[in-house]
């Protein structure tokens, strides 16, 4: 029994003297907690929207009225013409444009029949088919408000147009994300692991009194690592196009070049935890807890960014996924070209110059 005791407090010791270890432990499932919880619902509100009102009739304008009174919806755009929506989706200002055709009123009243058209961002599927089920919703509620003045009148014909994913495939949603992912997986925490493991075992300090520049060994320890995320990129698109007919609109040059920024720039993160990282074991849950768990939760690959408490929604501006997801979304599905996608794509790059700046510097220092 005093041999149990005394494994038992040794054991405890040690636990208590790895501060950084047991930080992580008793931070993660806090962690959790609140990013599942605060980040996990279906509900969707204050998406941006824009409106085409061809009409400009009252009752035209009581429709708005009803749509930007709830907290779903609010109008960014008003547009003037069909041929401002498809460059106000490239631009990403809204997700769904409400189209009230000319001479609305006259058609509810005389021909107690009238057309309202939708168009919708299809490229994120879940949350499109939330947001058309929301405004065809709100819409049904004014017809009913009507017809308590005015009975005998028809239902609303409501069109929707799925913009850039017309057979509404859900693959469209998913395959940017799991890029990043992969990416994440094998940049990231392999990289992380394989220099902590070095250092860990003390190799590292041998290798550094090398006549090697420190730098070049960590370039020489990561890029292979790098080769295989970018083939594994290549190989999910690949299967993306042949497989689930999923198309690449835009260019294909640029879309590898975001790839390869992100890349670069998980890269520099797995190293920054490798500098920081005692252990191995400290290294996975440092990559898991600052670039795994908020790929799925803050990047907005599953759950909806504008649903999310305000706090998250600026945490998620520093989360290199989110700009990754929508570049690789607007060049594949939209077909945007670099001006579109400059904004996601210099906020990368700055964040890659950023990490491989701290990250190399620490390297020297160590």
């Amino acid at each position: 029994m005093e041999g149990f005791k005394a494994v038992l407090i040794k054991e405890f010791r040690h636990i208590f003297r790895d501060v950084r270890t047991l930080v992580m432990v008793f931070a993660i499932p806090i962690v959790m907690v609140i990013l599942f919880g605060y980040a996990i619902s279906n509900e969707i509100k204050n998406t941006k929207i824009a409106i085409l009102d061809k009409s400009h009739d009252p009752l035209s304008e009581k429709l708005i009225k009803k749509v930007i009174s709830t907290n779903y919806f609010q109008n960014i755009n008003t547009l003037s013409n069909d041929k401002e929506i498809e460059p106000t989706f490239k631009e990403g200002k809204i997700r769904l444009a409400l189209i009230i055709p000319e001479g609305f009123e006259e058609s509810f009243y005389r021909e107690r029949h009238a057309v309202i058209q939708l168009v919708a961002d299809a490229a994120d599927l879940n949350n499109t088919l939330t947001l058309t089920s929301y405004m065809q919703t709100i819409i049904n509620d004014f017809q009913l408000e009507q017809n308590r003045l005015f009975p005998h009148i028809q239902p609303f014909d409501i069109t929707v147009k799925m913009e850039y994913n017309p057979e509404m495939k859900s693959v469209f949603m998913f395959i940017p994300g799991n890029i990043a992912m992969v990416m994440v997986i094998v940049t990231a925490l392999m990289t992380s692991i394989t220099l902590s493991r070095e250092k860990e075992s003390g190799s590292m300090r041998m290798l550094m009194i090398t006549p090697i520049r420190p730098v070049y060994i960590v370039l020489g320890k990561i890029i292979p690592y790098m080769l295989i995320s970018f083939c594994s990129a290549i190989v999910i698109l690949l299967m993306a196009y042949f497989v689930f007919q999923m198309p690449v609109v835009g260019n294909i040059f640029l879309l590898l070049l975001i790839c390869l920024t992100f890349m670069c720039t998980a890269s520099a993160f797995g190293i920054l935890i490798s500098t920081v990282a005692p252990t191995q074991q400290v290294a996975m849950i440092g990559t898991m807890m600052g670039l795994f768990l908020p790929t799925m939760l803050l990047s907005g690959f599953i759950f909806p960014i504008e649903n999310m408490p305000w706090i998250l929604q600026i945490l998620s501006n520093i989360v290199p996924p989110k700009w990754f997801i929508i570049a690789v979304k607007d060049v594949m599905i939209k077909g945007c070209g670099f001006f579109e996608v400059w904004r996601p794509f210099c906020i990368l790059l700055g964040m890659n110059v950023l990490l491989i700046g701290v990250s190399l510097r620490r390297v020297g220092k160590r």
